[in-house]
């Protein structure tokens, strides 16, 4: 699968190509404050199939264990992309929003770090509350993807 996507000003430009591994909701105090919104809608793909933006992103952490590096956009200052690890052992999460055709992608599988919330999802999709069982729900995928 071979997608279009860039920050929300269009400054940052890139594309994807093979099949993402999975997209869900992601309900952690981070995503809520980069998207100013309740929960972020991710799709996560290996770092190898996503063209990564370097011209006016700045990456960072924002928390020191476990952390993923952040993409925000030097212009509008919203979430590029975010990436963990290197290279073919990476892996990166885009917001769906982020994609030029977002009809394109799967259905989303599943909320994470759920039980920080700030609002109820009134939906049949599993809900993993804390960082251990969203890790673990993530490891399981991350198995199953091969």
């Amino acid at each position: 699968m071979n997608q279009s996507c860039q920050c929300p000003c269009g400054s940052n430009q890139f594309s994807t190509h093979g099949e993402p591994i999975v997209r869900f909701f992601c309900h952690c105090s981070i995503c809520q404050e980069k998207y100013n919104a309740p929960f972020a809608d991710v799709v996560l793909f290996k770092l190898g199939d996503v063209t990564v933006p370097d011209q006016a992103v700045a990456f960072g952490k924002y928390k020191r264990v476990a952390a993923i590096d952040r993409g925000i956009c030097d212009h509008c200052h919203k979430p590029v992309m975010a990436k963990m690890g290197k290279d073919e052992k990476g892996y990166a999460f885009i917001a769906a929003q982020n994609f030029a055709n977002p009809d394109a992608l799967p259905e989303s599988k599943m909320h994470v770090f759920y039980g920080t919330r700030t609002a109820d999802i009134d939906d049949a999709l599993p809900k993993y509350k804390n960082w251990f069982s969203s890790q673990l729900a993530f490891l399981k995928l991350l198995k199953a993807a091969g």
